[in-house]
């Protein structure tokens, strides 16, 4: 299918989906945080299906998924709301790559795939693409969501990215999860407490540890340099 085509049918579907969400409530059900664990909690065994639906969805929508992943710590415990997440964060993030690289990857090619910038851009990612997406995940530079579309339009292949995704999703997945579901047994108490400084102690460490890899590997994250003879092109280098 052209390029050009796919557009108009990426836009109906678009349509199709914000109606039904509108329809069906389904933005007030995510920020609605008590509502949504109680129809998660009560639908039973499909009540799995249907957390990672939504999971997806929000994803797919741009909404932070911070929200679902509580809820999976509270309703369905430490260890299975670790899973759920993870299971639901990679589908999530696999399948925005999946789409955005469908609808948008012939569009770029042809309107900016011979510029110096872009290809500058494709050199980059594919002489260090993997540790890109490592400390992009790890580092909260760009919104989680939005990488997933915006690395769909480089060269990197579609199994590295979903393997290196859910890898560095997951420390953060279990210390949310972990928080919510002691907090929603426990309540605040001073070992809560302790544990979410522990935790958020964690979280800061593992950053600062991918800021040292970054600069060992003189990864420039930021990617504001252009040389002067950028390299010649090839769409060889699109597959994924």
């Amino acid at each position: 299918m052209k390029a050009e085509c796919k557009l108009p049918i990426a836009c109906l579907l678009f349509g199709i989906v914000v109606y039904a969400i509108h329809s069906f409530g389904f933005f007030d059900l995510v920020v609605n945080l008590p509502h949504l664990q109680e129809i998660v909690r009560q639908s039973g065994t499909p009540g799995y299906i249907l957390y990672i639906l939504l999971f997806i969805v929000a994803t797919l929508c741009l909404m932070p998924g911070s929200v679902l992943v509580i809820v999976g710590g509270v309703v369905f415990g430490p260890l299975w709301g670790t899973l759920l997440s993870l299971v639901a964060a990679t589908l999530a993030s696999s399948l925005s790559f999946l789409l955005a690289r469908w609808l948008g990857r012939d569009l770029l090619l042809k309107y900016v795939g011979h510029t110096p910038v872009f290809q500058a851009i494709e050199k980059g990612i594919i002489r260090s693409g993997t540790d890109f997406l490592i400390l992009t995940r790890l580092i909260p530079l760009f919104p989680y969501n939005i990488q997933n579309y915006a690395y769909s339009l480089t060269a990197i292949s579609f199994w590295p990215f979903t393997f290196i995704s859910a890898i560095t999703t997951l420390p953060g997945l279990l210390i949310y999860t972990l928080m919510a579901s002691e907090l929603a047994s426990e309540g605040v108490t001073t070992l809560f407490i302790v544990k979410l400084c522990l935790a958020g102690l964690s979280l800061f460490i593992l950053i600062q540890l991918a800021k040292i890899y970054a600069r060992h590997k003189r990864v420039d994250l930021h990617a504001s340099d252009t040389p002067n003879s950028p390299p010649t092109y090839s769409s060889n280098n699109t597959k994924g």
